[in-house]
């Protein structure tokens, strides 16, 4: 066989192995979302198993009710088990992005219960007979958890750099290529309030999210979500997080977090 043909076969099979590997890692990524879904999905039905009553369904709810005490120690368990997840961060510490695995139950599960608790929080005291006033003075930290979901990606481990650098750098290469940084909101910037006739200003900048929507602290104290308006220097409020200024809270179940001995 000639050089020439050496050095052909060297090329095809160079590409053949690269094909190769590409299907290996989609195949193993594939894999391993299985897995993690899985071990998510049986932590919630465990949990339901802990914190629901004698005679009730084996079945974790679809939708939560807030009359239903279980369901509110349910999801007052989930947010506690992923503010836990936040506080280990393991071989992300230094890491703003984590992947989705990390979580201790499903993005939609997490989503689902601080939603449902920012809610009883915000509903009229006679609308919930358990101890509101919990969930009242938890409101920044839920909220702050609810965003906090944006920065757990769905990718796998092996795929997001544990340096800090290179962590955010990864993320915006993959995310925000090809286009312009988002405009920051800056101290001073105006804040239109959602369905009021009343304005606000930036403070301080917590963070942001993919879809460009920034976590801000205002001056009047409260934390919310907001998105560039028409023009320069004005954002519109998108939701209101927290009516204070945030302070990270431990989020624990009334009576305790469950476990298997009790």
């Amino acid at each position: 066989m000639s050089a020439k043909c050496w050095v052909t076969s060297g090329v095809q099979y160079e590409r053949l192995g690269e094909q190769w590997r590409r299907v290996h890692q989609k195949a193993s990524g594939d894999l391993s979302r299985r897995c993690h879904e899985e071990r998510q999905e049986q932590a919630y039905w465990q949990l339901w198993r802990l914190v629901r009553s004698a005679g009730t369904g084996a079945i974790p709810p679809q939708i939560l009710d807030a009359s239903i005490p279980d369901h509110v120690t349910l999801a007052l368990s989930v947010v506690a088990d992923f503010d836990q997840a936040r506080e280990e961060p393991g071989s992300f510490a230094e890491c703003l992005y984590r992947p989705v695995s990390a979580l201790p139950h499903s993005p939609a599960v997490i989503r689902t219960c601080c939603e449902f608790l920012i809610g009883i929080a915000d509903s009229p005291a006679t609308s919930f007979t358990g101890d509101r006033e919990l969930l009242v003075r938890e409101r920044d930290a839920l909220g702050l958890a609810l965003f906090s979901l944006d920065y757990f990606l769905d990718l796998p481990e092996s795929e997001i750099p544990r340096r800090k650098l290179e962590n955010m750098g990864y993320v915006k290469q993959q995310y925000l290529a090809g286009s312009a940084a988002p405009p920051k909101p800056v101290e001073g910037d105006v804040v239109v309030r959602n369905g009021l006739r009343l304005t606000d200003h930036v403070d301080q900048v917590i963070g942001v999210s993919e879809n460009e929507e920034w976590m801000v602290l205002t001056k009047s104290g409260s934390s919310m979500q907001i998105v560039r308006g028409a023009e320069a220097g004005k954002w519109n409020e998108v939701q209101s997080i927290a009516p204070r200024a945030a302070s990270w809270l431990d989020l624990t179940p009334p009576f305790g977090t469950p476990s298997l001995e009790s």
